[in-house]
């Protein structure tokens, strides 16, 4: 009995240590190839229309205006 106690109560432990562990995390960029400049390259499905690809200030542009939507000072005036 207190064999099978035992058991379980290191089975439960360790299933709580295991959800302690953190699994690596690694910054991917399935766009433009890392030595590129991210205005150079992108997938046209996912492209706006006033952005055109290497055109850093349309770009800039766009990245502005998609921060501005999430301001919600700026979206609720």
């Amino acid at each position: 009995m207190k064999r099978s106690v035992s058991l379980i109560f290191a089975a439960v432990v360790f299933a709580m240590l295991a959800g302690c562990s953190q699994k690596p995390q690694t910054l991917t960029q399935a766009g433009a190839p890392p030595s590129q400049a991210p205005w150079m390259g992108a997938n046209p499905a996912f492209t706006e229309k006033d952005w055109k690809v290497g055109d850093k200030a349309s770009w800039q542009r766009e990245i502005d205006r998609r921060s501005q939507n999430q301001n919600e000072y700026v979206r609720m005036r």
